[in-house]
């Protein structure tokens, strides 16, 4: 305790970090009082309506994954989904992109141009999401949470897109000030919300049950936390030996992470299994006779927003989560670029090659060592599904009307890497003002 209580005094003495933090909660602050803005026309009192015990579990699925902004249909319920999105098809982009690839070797002028890329991307892609939004989540209501003429609809994704605009700023403000990413913080905010909002749901209703629930939900929450930072802090270091004032020799590394993707094939994973279930709600809603059969069997099997989702769907899911996590992993960490940037260098890995020998080296170990990463991903991502098939979850599920977990694997990996981040930072900042009262 008293080191805590050192640590803490630490940061208060530094008056810039005090600065940074104050300005970092001003701007969640605004960002929460958004979230509670709602959507001019929307009938907010049938959503809350819905919101009860019966029909929390799969819209509390659905709802999470835009940062709760949906739970009163907010002036920013697109959220930063179009800035991720914008962000992973730049990264994409760079790969088959000769233009793009060449600039990311400029790293300073690569970040610059890289951001204008993604604002100018985010902003049509919002405008899509929340017309698409706009649709969904009326047909999700029974067609009566919003008007759906086409100048409503025009002007509520106006709204919404305007509004991600201003989100995606507060979060470059953040940034500014260094803290941490600032698009981090405020998902990290969005999760901590819903974990709270969680928290005091179950308090509520599981009566007598409570301190058995949140023993669970303990024991489960450190088991993740343990197992997301293995995923994260986990690296094999490879040696690197380079050339230093003439003929001397000197050895650096290489790191290669576990993980190096983060939850991103959990996004991607999550995308494409939900896609066939909402066409297929589409289907049934307009009872188109000659698909109704496929769309009957899609509901069924491929419901990931389900409490206890189907086999398949659970197997499909953690598939496409190993399958992406394996794609993105070797765009992002491409063995053949950094065997060339490596030989480009007169750099070498004792023992191997430059150029194609080191890439099939890199290559090797990448796949040898990432396939822990990907099966411990995939089972971050499934983990609540299989917990619901568990018999004693089972029974707290149909006393509660849901599973009593408090956050998603892919929560857990942003807060542990967001907490670590931000850690880091300010060990840093303390570093430096120990420095200037020296």
């Amino acid at each position: 305790m008293s080191a805590i209580f050192h640590y803490l005094r630490e940061i208060w003495r530094s008056s810039s970090l005090k600065k940074k933090i104050l300005f970092t909660l001003i701007i969640l602050i605004i960002y929460r009082l958004l979230v509670v803005i709602p959507i001019p026309f929307a009938n907010i009192d049938l959503i809350m309506s819905k919101l009860s015990a019966q029909d929390i579990g799969w819209l509390a699925t659905f709802f999470a994954m835009f940062g709760w902004t949906l739970q009163k249909f907010s002036i920013i319920a697109v959220w930063l989904i179009p800035y991720i999105n914008a962000s992973i098809i730049i990264q994409l982009l760079t790969a088959v992109v000769p233009s793009l690839e060449e600039l990311q070797e400029q790293w300073e002028v690569w970040q610059i141009q890289i951001q204008r890329y993604i604002r100018f991307l985010t902003v049509p892609l919002a405008f899509l999401q929340a017309i698409w939004m706009t649709y969904f989540i009326n047909f999700i209501f029974g067609w009566n949470l919003i008007q759906t003429s086409l100048t409503t609809v025009l002007l509520t994704a106006f709204v919404m897109t305007v509004w991600t605009i201003f989100l995606m700023w507060l979060g470059e403000l953040i940034t500014e000030k260094w803290i941490s990413n600032g698009i981090s913080i405020i998902i990290f905010a969005s999760i901590v919300a819903g974990i709270v909002g969680k928290l005091w749901a179950y308090i509520l209703w599981a009566g007598s049950q409570i301190v058995a629930i949140l023993l669970f939900i303990i024991v489960v929450v450190l088991s993740l936390i343990v197992l997301s930072i293995l995923l994260i802090k986990t690296v094999k270091e490879i040696p690197i030996v380079y050339a230093r004032h003439g003929k001397i020799e000197e050895t650096a590394v290489l790191p290669i992470p576990l993980n190096p993707v983060g939850m991103i094939p959990i996004i991607f994973a999550m995308a494409f299994i939900s896609f066939p279930y909402m066409i297929s709600q589409f289907i049934l809603k307009a009872n188109i006779q000659s698909l109704k059969g496929i769309a009957e069997w899609i509901s069924q099997n491929l419901n990931i927003y389900s409490q206890t989702p189907s086999v398949i769907a659970i197997l499909i899911y953690f598939i496409l989560i190993v399958l992406f996590t394996y794609f993105y992993t070797y765009i992002v960490f491409s063995p053949e670029k950094i065997a060339e940037s490596i030989q480009k260098r007169w750099w070498y890995i004792p023992g191997i090659r430059p150029g194609e020998e080191t890439a099939k080296y890199l290559s090797n170990v990448l796949a040898h060592l990432c396939f822990w990463g990907w099966l411990w991903l995939g089972f971050i991502g499934i983990y609540t599904y299989i917990l619901g098939y568990l018999p004693v979850v089972k029974d707290a599920i149909y006393s509660l009307w849901t599973l009593p977990v408090i956050v998603s694997g892919a929560g857990i990996i942003i807060i542990v890497g967001v907490v670590k981040e931000i850690i880091d930072k300010i060990n840093a900042e303390i570093l430096m003002d120990r420095y200037d009262r020296i």
